[in-house]
């Protein structure tokens, strides 16, 4: 009857009771735990990893992969009113825990995104001997790679030598070549012209043409100051077959240029000191003259007093 439970206690009662329960769990929606998140204020920021996409830089012609890629001065930093209210609120944090190395990778990371370059190479230098306490091999990696750009592009390039030679090399390709690229520039930039070779040459072994006309062009400067640019020249004009190649031309007139232009500079330097050199000393001339002068005033004035009298 309607009143009679839909199962009746039996014997049998697992049996009786079956068409209902697989009723119920047919009707059932499973319901999964989502999946474990870090919390916000747990989070690494990742820093940008040095010339990461330099596999588009392949596709630029080399006279604007040398314009883009060479320095002739230092990084220079966004002039701003202030920093963000993120940023302060990422300082404030250091501020209070200044030895925690996940704040002060966070609070770098806000100020590259403001172009404060100083501020963040500043606060990195604080975690640099620490960085090994960092588990993840990536972010150590990240870490101690914008350590190394940051001190490399403000000239202090024995700090970017030794904060490289902190650098696990990576597995990974693609930032295996950052590390790579970075490594020729700060070993050259320091005067050692066999790593500086050594590490280009595994910037282009196994590479196209085209990669290493753009490696030999974003690394010129730095070569040609540890005097490694002909040799480097040489091994790419050997995978080109040919002596003449454009783009190797057009990068070893840049390298010329340079080098001239920093002659010239050095030059006007001194031209420039010569003539302050010159003019103090002459300032001095006019200066003894006119005490002389004064002090024979003083003296006949003392004299004509003492006749007088």
């Amino acid at each position: 009857s309607a009143c009679e439970p839909p199962c009746r206690p039996s014997r049998a009662f697992g049996t009786a009771c079956l068409p209902a329960m697989s009723l119920v769990a047919a009707e059932t929606e499973v319901q999964f735990a989502p999946p474990a998140t870090k919390k916000e204020d747990e989070k690494w920021e990742e820093l940008p990893i040095y010339m990461a996409g330099f596999e588009r830089v392949c596709d630029e012609a080399v006279i604007d992969v040398m314009k883009m890629f060479t320095r002739s001065s230092k990084i220079k930093s966004v002039q701003i009113p202030s920093i963000s209210n993120i940023t302060m609120r990422e300082k404030d944090g250091v501020m209070k825990d200044p030895y925690n190395l996940r704040k002060i990778n966070n609070l770098a990371y806000h100020y590259l995104r403001e172009g404060q370059h100083e501020m963040a190479l500043n606060v990195l230098m604080r975690g640099w001997k620490r960085a090994g306490e960092i588990t993840d091999e990536i972010v150590r990696l990240r870490f101690l790679m914008k350590v190394c750009e940051l001190s490399f592009g403000y000239w202090k390039y024995k700090q970017a030598l030794a904060v490289f030679r902190d650098i696990s090399e990576p597995s990974d390709p693609k930032h295996r070549k950052s590390y790579l690229l970075l490594g020729t520039q700060v070993w050259s930039s320091n005067g050692d012209l066999q790593q500086g070779l050594k590490f280009f040459q595994r910037c282009i072994d196994g590479e196209p043409l085209q990669v290493a006309t753009r490696t030999l062009a974003v690394t010129v400067l730095e070569l040609k100051k540890a005097g490694a640019f002909e040799a480097a020249k040489s091994t790419v004009e050997n995978l080109a077959g040919i002596n003449d190649h454009a783009d190797i031309m057009l990068i070893s007139e840049f390298a010329e240029c340079a080098g001239d232009n920093k002659k010239v500079l050095s030059r006007g330097m001194n031209e420039q000191r010569n003539m302050i050199i010159a003019a103090v000393t002459v300032s001095m001339f006019f200066l003894m003259l006119m005490l002389y002068w004064l002090e024979s005033r003083s003296l006949a004035a003392m004299d004509w007093t003492a006749k007088s009298k």
